[in-house]
């Protein structure tokens, strides 16, 4: 008696039965297919659609453990500075299992936000700045930021 895997792989041969191959041509124009389609999921990566802008620089540059400043600074859809927000920010390294630091805002004028926070460990971090205007609306940014050891 034949085992039946045994059995189903013989099936078909001698008997006209042939596996059909794509060939080249083809195999490209399906990998393309299934590229293109990836694409269209993708989430774009440009600005965001609020038309804010939100920038951070760190000081000391670049940013090394220990006390540090960020410079936050805020402009509206027609390049005029927004000094009225209300900032949040929160520094997380980008792996699990770290507490996180929050940014006190020290000074605020002309859209320029001075924001004092504690680096707790050299690495790569994000820091999430959020901003609440006047008229509640809130911008939100994660930006990447990475600190040295001295």
């Amino acid at each position: 008696m034949v085992p039946l895997l045994h059995r189903a792989a013989r099936c078909g041969r001698g008997r006209g039965h042939s596996r059909r191959r794509l060939p080249p041509r083809r195999w490209i124009v399906v990998l393309l297919v299934f590229l293109m389609a990836g694409c269209g999921r993708m989430q774009p990566t440009g600005a965001p659609q609020d038309g804010f802008s939100l920038t951070m620089a760190a000081q000391p540059s670049p940013p090394v453990v220990g006390d540090g400043q960020l410079i936050v600074t805020l402009h509206d859809p027609d390049g005029r500075p927004v000094s009225d927000a209300r900032l949040q920010v929160e520094g997380n390294m980008n792996h699990a299992g770290m507490k996180p630091s929050f940014g006190v805002i020290t000074a605020a004028a002309d859209g320029q936000y001075t924001v004092a926070i504690r680096w707790t460990m050299g690495g790569d971090w994000y820091v999430d700045i959020k901003a609440t205007l006047a008229d509640g609306r809130v911008i939100a940014r994660r930006l990447p930021i990475t600190v040295h050891v001295r």
